[in-house]
């Protein structure tokens, strides 16, 4: 069974998959998904809010025919999630009559607030993609320590606003495309007229399906061509923003089953959304960032595995373990495994040979000049180093004290001879 598991385990998709993983956890993957997370939920108020101004144009302006409609719809909505409709006829008319007040001074004020909401959805947004492209590089590029690098304020503040609005249109159309295909089949198979085809409703939902997918690999595609600011591969790009759009396509039909499983309770329902809305922004930042992290290493996770083997081989401990940077290795000074007497006795050798015969040996004085911050002092050396200390501090002590005798006895002699 453990051959088995090895033999997996050296597998070259499981070991790639392995070193993006541990990418993701050394690079504070997490950290940064639950970062995202937050900035989404930010966003969203004012983005609700743009919409609900788009909204009061059209029922004001261009449709006005629509606003009675979308009263009614709305009162219905909230009349059932507050049980009103099951009270008197009385109570639900004064209901009624004031949702229909308030939707239309809503409606009414929709130019200030979609100023405010533009305004608003431009800051949170931009700080949203300024996150979520310092999260992604993070994970992509080969030093943690370039995720931080930016362009001018003003430049980087108009990029970010085309990819939060870029993003916002691409995320729109992935979850418009999955909601129409699952909540309204029979209606589109009888607006196309093909209510008598056989099979015509698993063929709509393998169309929806397909088309879904091609909406989530767009906005994969989006994301890991405007975040990086570094290009992959072709096929690995390929890959990437495939696997991106099935991941993402299975979490949109999973969280529409669980919205669906929690309409039927009230309570839930008010609630129910929220924290599935929460848990999908979450697990969407952590596909992004863990395809990233895959991405990143596709071109190092082979020399990566060859390194460790061989440092585990030489008993050398892996430095990453304590760093997040993937440094180069010209750049940080490796330590030696040898122990501090080992290094010891090897510079005192190497203090009574020729350069020559140092040279034939390929003898590298930097292995053994390096200052092990783990070394422990030996029990010979601690020994003479308090001996050592308890004579200095005698010595003063004694030089001290005689030294005070010497004043005390004069100022006394003084004071006598007064």
């Amino acid at each position: 069974m453990k051959e088995r598991i090895e033999k997996l385990l050296r597998r070259p998709s499981v070991a790639h998959l392995l070193a993006a993983n541990e990418r993701f956890g050394k690079r504070l993957g997490p950290q940064f998904a639950g970062a995202v997370t937050y900035f989404s939920v930010l966003s969203m108020i004012p983005v609700l809010m743009f919409g609900v101004a788009l909204l009061g144009l059209t029922v004001t302006v261009l449709r006005p025919d629509l606003l009675p409609q979308v009263q009614n719809l709305l009162t219905e909505q909230l009349a059932a999630i507050t049980g009103v409709e099951d009270t008197a006829n009385e109570q639900a008319k004064n209901f009624a009559n004031t949702i229909s007040e308030f939707v239309t001074s809503t409606f009414n004020s929709w130019p200030s607030i979609g100023i405010i909401a533009f305004l608003a959805a431009a800051y949170s947004g931009s700080n949203w993609v300024k996150n979520l492209k310092h999260a992604v590089r993070a994970m992509w590029r080969n030093k943690f320590a370039d995720a931080a690098e930016t362009g001018g304020f003003v430049g980087e503040l108009i990029s970010n606003l085309i990819t939060f609005f870029g993003l916002l249109l691409s995320v729109g159309v992935a979850v418009a495309v999955t909601a129409a295909g699952q909540a309204f089949p029979e209606q589109i198979i009888k607006w196309l007229g093909l209510g008598g085809v056989p099979g015509i409703g698993l063929l709509l939902q393998a169309v929806s399906l397909v088309v879904s997918l091609l909406a989530s690999w767009l906005l994969f595609a989006f994301l890991f061509v405007v975040l990086p600011g570094q290009s992959a591969r072709w096929p690995t790009f390929l890959k990437a923003t495939i696997a991106g759009a099935v991941l993402i396509t299975v979490l949109q039909r999973l969280a529409g089953v669980f919205v669906s499983l929690l309409s039927g309770n009230k309570s839930a329902g008010i609630f129910g959304p929220i924290i599935i809305l929460m848990i999908v922004f979450n697990l969407l930042a952590t596909i992004i960032l863990m395809i990233a992290a895959w991405v990143g290493t596709a071109d190092s996770w082979e020399a990566t595995k060859a390194k460790k083997e061989a440092d585990k081989a030489a008993g050398v401990h892996d430095e990453d373990e304590v760093r997040v940077d993937d440094e180069d290795d010209d750049e940080v000074p490796r330590l030696s495994p040898v122990t501090v007497s080992a290094r010891y006795r090897a510079e005192r050798w190497a203090a009574t040979m020729d350069p020559d015969d140092l040279r034939a040996v390929n003898y590298d004085p930097g292995r053994v000049t390096l200052n092990d911050p783990d070394a422990t002092v030996s029990q010979e050396n601690a020994a003479r180093g308090v001996r050592v200390g308890l004579g200095v501090g005698y010595g003063v002590g004694a030089a001290t004290g005689i030294g005070l005798g010497a004043a005390v006895a004069a100022l006394v002699r003084k004071v006598a001879q007064r």
